[in-house]
């Protein structure tokens, strides 16, 4: 805990803030038919925006709606915005409310579920992320998304890790096929959220809910997060299938995550999530001239700047400190071959600026 706080204190005093995260209500002035339109000015007239969404049953602690149907993301050409919907083409509920988590590709990719990636069944698509790539500790959250191909994708998905092939798949809950040429934005282990991994166990659940314990969510109805259900690898208590549209809730405390149709939590399912803390959510702080290779890295890990570099502190995603080096130069050599396989955060300081870049070591 002490290290994760640490790691928000410094970069909050380095870095400026925007923010990324925010809830969206559906209301009878946004709603068209099955969709809710979304009026943000980071969002309008941006169609290349990438964007992560979760149902949040009562933000700010107010009277809980339900949406039991699969969401994706619209971005409207003709109204320059962006959009939740239902998939199935329901109607959308008015009062139903959404976190919603925007980046750029950095933290957010698109990927087409297309031939050339389908798994070893039709109803898995394997992401090729060089964050994500013989990496079983990433921590992925996805949404649909109809534009690229103008598809709907009426599916509960998950994600699970191919030990053998070292890739992670997305998968369909109810082992339907993928639709080919279907959309996904996924993040990976994105730097402008806190990311971590929840399991629903006996001692968290309650009827059709698991609390979650988060130092950035307890005792806060304010607070928001995104999650996608993580299967896991082939042979863990992990493989739990969860055919199931889900969303966020507050109990008064804590956050939880539920399932909508009112199915009771499976014990040992497993959820990444990403919270929201503007203590990483920043703008531009770059150092002139870094650079940084090779990444991912096996052992020796490079940096060059045109400003000397005094000192890289290197965090894992749960915020612990795992490594530190001085420096005066314009260029430094780490050696991380210690370092365990993951994503990790490395935070370089040169000439009064702090930029934060991520880490994949093999």
């Amino acid at each position: 805990m002490k290290a994760i706080i640490t790691l928000f204190f410094m970069l909050s005093m380095s870095v400026a803030v925007s923010q990324n995260m925010f809830v969206h209500t559906a209301t009878a002035g946004n709603i068209s038919a099955d969709a809710s339109f979304i009026d943000h000015p980071d969002l309008n007239n941006n169609p290349g925006a990438h964007l992560l969404v979760s149902h949040n049953w009562n933000p700010s602690g107010a009277t809980g709606v339900y949406n039991t149907e699969a969401t994706g993301l619209f971005y409207s050409d003709a109204l320059n915005q962006w959009s939740v919907y239902n998939e199935s083409g329901a109607s959308m509920i008015e009062g139903a409310s959404f976190n919603i988590y925007f980046g750029d590709s950095s933290d957010i990719s698109l990927h087409i579920a297309d031939a050339a990636n389908v798994g070893s069944l039709p109803g898995y698509s394997v992401i090729n992320h060089p964050d994500a790539n013989n990496n079983p500790n990433a921590l992925i959250v996805l949404s649909t998304y109809y534009n690229p191909n103008s598809l709907r994708n009426n599916h509960n998905y998950g994600v699970w890790y191919d030990e053998g092939d070292g890739r992670w798949n997305i998968y369909t809950e109810d082992f339907a096929d993928i639709p080919l040429d279907s959309a996904f934005f996924v993040g990976v282990n994105p730097t402008t959220a806190a990311t971590a991994k929840h399991v629903a166990t006996a001692g968290n659940i309650s009827s059709n809910w698991t609390v979650i314990d988060h130092p950035l969510l307890n005792g806060d109805p304010d607070a928001m997060f995104v999650f996608t259900h993580n299967w896991g690898t082939s042979g863990t208590s992990a493989n739990v299938v969860m055919d199931n549209t889900m969303g966020v809730w507050y109990d008064g405390s804590n956050w939880a995550i539920f399932t909508e149709d009112l199915t009771a939590m499976p014990q040992d399912a497993e959820f990444d999530i990403y919270v929201f803390d503007p203590t990483l959510s920043v703008t531009d702080n770059s150092i002139d001239g870094l650079t940084y290779f090779p990444n991912p890295v096996q052992s020796s890990f490079n940096l060059n700047a045109n400003t000397e570099i005094s000192s890289v502190v290197i965090f894992d995603v749960l915020g612990k400190q795992v490594f530190s080096q001085q420096g005066d130069a314009l260029s430094m050599q780490m050696d991380l071959s210690a370092l365990a396989t993951g994503t990790y955060l490395a935070q370089v300081q040169s000439n009064n600026k702090t930029q934060v870049v991520k880490l994949v070591k093999l």
